[in-house]
This record gives C-alpha cells, structure tokens and sequence, in this order.
C-alpha cells in the first residue's frame, strides 16, 4: 500500500501546481519499480523500529523476531514490487496520458482496453474476495 501512496503523490504535486501531465516518472514500470523498492526497504525499516517499541507480550512483536530478517526483507521487497507495478498496470488501463513503458517507449497502448466503470467494478469484486479470504484464513 506504501508503494501506491509514494507513487501518487506524484500526481498529487502536479496537481497542485496545475501542471498537465500529472501521470510522469513515477507511473511507468520503471518509477513503480523504484518506488516499490524504496517502500519495501522503508517498511522493513519500520518493522524493525516497531519490533523494539512494541510491548514484549505483543503477539505480532513474537512472531515477527522469530522469523528471519532476511526473510522480512523479502517480503517486504516482494510486497513493495507488487504494489508498484501493478499501479502502474492498473492505473495505465484509465489513464490515456501515462508513458508506462517510458524510457523504452512512448505512448500508453493500454489505455482503453476496459471501461473505468469495468475496471472498478472488478477491483471491488477482487477486493470483497480478499477480504473474505483473510478472514477464513485468520480464523483457521
């Protein structure tokens, strides 16, 4: 989720500045690569922190200093990526002025391919399933 919030504060700036395209660097696969990168450390960072603040009796605090740090480093990587490049993929599908495969090459030929209205009505679909699939994991 890191990733996402780094990525589209992007266009947060060129929106503020009222200066078109507010889709840049950071939207292509290169820029949700970085950033993806750049979240998983950050959030492995703050794994760290949080693991000397919390109480010694947090259940979270015990099961992540029983895993191993390169392990966490991983995931938190591997988590990181996944946000940034599929950003970039999903928000390639709604936005006709991103350059997603910048610096190899200009335009967005994905744009289009499904309606917003498409796109958001399965984003939702696939949010209500991970959902419920957290919750039935979290009960077993």
């Amino acid at each position: 989720m890191l990733a996402n919030v780094l990525i589209d504060l992007e266009v947060l700036y060129y929106l503020s500045k009222n200066d078109p395209p507010i889709h840049r660097y950071l939207h292509t696969y290169l820029g949700g690569i970085f950033m993806g990168v750049f979240a998983g450390l950050l959030m492995f960072g703050v794994i760290q922190i949080a693991c000397r603040v919390l109480p010694a009796h947090s259940r979270w605090r015990a099961r992540v200093i029983q895993a191993p740090k390169l392990q966490l480093l991983w995931q938190s990587l591997i988590a990181g990526l996944i946000g940034g490049v599929t950003h970039i993929f999903l928000d390639s599908l709604m936005h006709e002025e991103m350059n997603p495969f910048w610096p190899i090459a200009d335009g967005n030929g994905l744009a289009g391919m499904l309606s917003v209205g498409t796109l958001h009505i399965g984003l939702a679909a696939a949010g209500l399933f991970s959902l419920i699939f957290w919750l039935l994991l979290r009960e077993s």
